[in-house]
């Protein structure tokens, strides 16, 4: 069983590991374009009235993560995606995205962006099934940013 709560100050090191260990053994070439002073603090980064980072829970163990940044006052930034490798293709992954686009549809955002790299397939194709749409495309370095965005109807 899956539990899907805010992220709690005890948290700090296992998220901080699921992550590095994700970025650092898939996407090496990738960490130079995402910055991640967020997760010294994600309490405090991800503190505001309409931001939260939640995690994903089983067992007692931290295996998913995903977070809502303001980033204007109709725009929610869609961040931290992150499924452990051992949980992918059981619903994790569409668990933390429905939790947060409730958050987001609840807190009157208007749209929500993510951006992530050509190489994060699993995350691209976890917001294009759940009605992302590609909105723009950068070339930095060796890989893409692409940009994709959702506008949220009441």
């Amino acid at each position: 069983m899956i539990n899907i709560r805010p992220i709690e100050s005890g948290d700090l090191d296992d998220v901080r590991d699921l992550i590095d260990g994700i970025m650092n053994g898939e996407f090496k070439k990738e960490s130079s374009a995402y910055h991640y002073q967020d997760l010294n603090d994600p309490l405090k980064h991800y503190g505001g009235k309409r931001e939260i980072f939640l995690v994903a829970e089983k067992d007692g163990k931290i295996v998913g993560t995903v977070a809502i940044k303001e980033d204007g006052t109709d725009v929610a930034l869609l961040r931290r995606i992150f499924v452990d490798s051992e949980c992918r293709g059981k619903g994790f992954g569409e668990a933390l995205l429905k939790k947060a686009m409730e958050f987001c549809f609840d807190h009157d955002y208007k749209n929500v962006s993510f951006r992530g790299t050509d190489k994060m397939q699993t995350a691209l194709k976890l917001c294009l099934r759940n009605g992302f749409k590609e909105e723009d495309i950068a070339e930095i370095d060796d890989f893409k940013l692409l940009i994709l965005s959702r506008e949220l109807k009441k």
